[in-house]
């Protein structure tokens, strides 16, 4: 039997190649507040919690480069047959450029496509709620390849935005910190209120900045590989019915059911 330690949600958080200084502080701070969050907010075990985007000794569980962030997906797929994992959550944070039919998630030395991702992922149990939040900008390639039955995928943007640095990162950070991402007050915060929370800290943002929004993040909660912005309901269901507990799962309170009933 699992010991406490390691029951509950398992998280696995990809950081790119910062690419210059103010980048890679923001990203430090970023990733600061998405583990206190982790940790305290939702009582995630610090075992649970894999953050790659340094060594060890500087907090981190290693330096996302590609044979790394390959192995730990093999590692989050495994979880997904682990009965003492509720859900797997995988997030990508970073820098990414397009490419014909496609995209690269930056990485120190080489990159990754939505087709590594795919594969590294394909042994994952549509059983067992997987929710990926892909961040960066052209993050809409990462949709339809990631896309299965059991799994919930979330990105930054739609086909047809600008290739620009999302904030999207930012935005998530915050609403997965917050108390009031939790619109019906039920203790348990899904996908689909940090999705619409995000949204909405994006629109407000632009607005209070007179900026034109420029990044149109979807989700695709159903696994069709077709994500919606607002969302709709075909994905909005499923994706409610997936998230946190805010204090922790305890024993009797319930867990978060699958993604598909």
């Amino acid at each position: 039997m699992a010991s406490a330690a390691e029951s509950g949600p398992k998280i696995w958080v990809f950081v790119g190649d910062p690419g210059d200084q103010a980048h890679h502080e923001g990203y430090e701070k970023l990733l600061a507040s998405m583990r206190k969050a982790f940790a305290e907010f939702y009582a995630i075990p610090a075992v649970n919690i894999n953050i790659f985007y340094g060594p060890a000794e500087a907090g981190y569980a290693g330096i996302s480069r590609r044979e790394t962030v390959l192995a730990e997906l093999g590692k989050a797929a495994a979880a997904t047959h682990d009965e003492s994992c509720s859900s797997v959550w995988v997030f990508f944070i970073g820098h990414a450029n397009s490419v014909p039919g496609g995209s690269f998630f930056n990485l120190p030395g080489p990159d990754v496509s939505p087709r590594d991702v795919s594969g590294a992922l394909k042994e994952a149990a549509p059983e067992k709620p997987l929710v990926t939040f892909v961040t960066f900008t052209t993050s809409e390639a990462f949709l339809r390849p990631l896309a299965a039955p059991g799994r919930i995928v979330v990105t930054a943007n739609s086909a047809g935005d600008e290739e620009n640095e999302t904030d999207y990162p930012e935005m998530l950070s915050q609403s997965i910190a917050a108390k009031t991402t939790d619109a019906d007050k039920d203790g348990f915060v899904s996908v689909t209120e940090i999705f619409t929370d995000c949204h909405a800290r994006i629109e407000r943002m632009n607005t209070a900045n007179g900026y034109v929004i420029r990044e149109h993040g979807q989700m695709d909660g159903d696994g069709d590989g077709r994500g919606t912005n607002r969302p709709a309901p075909q994905d909005a269901i499923p994706g409610s019915k997936v998230g946190l507990r805010i204090g922790g799962e305890k024993p009797g309170s319930g867990k978060p059911g699958p993604a598909f009933d």
